[in-house]
């Protein structure tokens, strides 16, 4: 292939580490991570919709999430699923809730706050492993430079994809335990979703 003659092409099922392990290229802007979060015990009862949906792999959340100043519309929806139990999620499918997925809009204060809530839990403890596995990383290769070990970019993004999320999602908690700041969030949202 000549100069000029490359195809571009965009795939959002392309993350830095399938890009950096399949193709041997780095990703220098529109950083993706795929998030594989073991979803707790108590929103077992959620999978099956979760699973409809393209949230759920295995028991565990499984989304391709990308770096973003918003939080993913497609991973804030699917935490607001898995906070939710089979019945009441069939009603809100019956009703049009699920209808313009992957948006979905508040449903009330407590549950957006158990969803912002489990969203803070699992996204801690995969940066937590992002942090340890880093820390393994540097240890193993840290006198190499980044162009020896391109791995180190990609966990790097990948942290970056995290902590973006997590502080969206602490934000969202502390919002959602106001009354008055989660009813304007929550108006704002329907208003977004409607335009």
């Amino acid at each position: 292939m000549n100069a000029s003659e490359e195809l571009l092409f965009l795939d959002l099922r392309l993350t830095d580490a399938s890009a950096l392990c399949f193709r041997g290229v780095w990703l220098t802007a529109k950083h993706r991570a795929q998030l594989k979060l073991p979803l707790p015990s108590w929103a077992k009862g959620a999978l099956p919709m979760m699973q409809k949906y393209g949230c759920t792999l295995n028991a565990a959340l499984n989304l391709i999430v990308p770096l973003a100043r918003d939080v993913d519309p497609a991973f804030l929806s699917c935490m607001r699923l898995a906070v939710l139990d089979a019945e009441r999620l069939a009603k809100l499918e019956r009703r049009g809730w699920l209808e313009h997925w992957p948006r979905t809009t508040p449903l009330d204060q407590a549950q957006e706050q158990q969803a912002a809530q489990l969203a803070v839990d699992l996204l801690q403890k995969a940066l937590e492993r992002l942090t340890q596995s880093s820390s393994e990383l540097r240890q193993r290769f840290g006198s190499d430079s980044v162009v020896q070990r391109p791995c180190v970019r990609v966990r790097e993004a990948e942290t970056m994809v995290v902590v973006s999320l997590l502080k969206s999602m602490q934000e969202l908690a502390l919002l959602s335990s106001n009354e008055y700041l989660f009813e304007a969030l929550r108006d704002e949202q329907r208003r977004h979703l409607n335009a």
